[in-house]
């Protein structure tokens, strides 16, 4: 993760949704591993940080459609990559890919 990245992200306030490692990883982005996260669980997290702020800006409907449907796969644990169908859904311009990351049956 690029440094200039991590110090915008590090600037992501931690809230009462945030479990300690969460508001750790924000806290000290570009070491993730002194919270006890993995770089790919802390890029999770940052990213997470940063649709939220992103939600609460003006944005086109399609992008704000893509966020708020990232938010939910996060939050629900859905099956397939929520980063890589974001990533997807923003080249798409709103189009979340539905086959790869969808809720999951049976509470799994």
């Amino acid at each position: 993760m690029p440094s200039a990245t991590a110090v915008y992200l590090a600037q992501a306030q931690c809230g009462p949704q945030d479990s300690t490692i969460s508001c750790c990883v924000k806290t000290h982005a570009g070491n993730p591993t002194r919270c006890g996260a993995t770089d790919l669980e802390a890029e999770d997290i940052l990213l997470f940080a940063r649709a939220a702020e992103e939600l609460s800006r003006d944005l086109p409907e399609w992008k704000r459609a893509c966020l708020e449907t990232y938010v939910q796969c996060q939050e629900d644990h859905w099956s397939g990559s929520c980063y890589d169908c974001f990533r997807y859904c923003e080249g798409q311009q709103g189009d979340w890919p539905r086959d790869k990351c969808r809720k999951r049956k049976g509470g799994r």
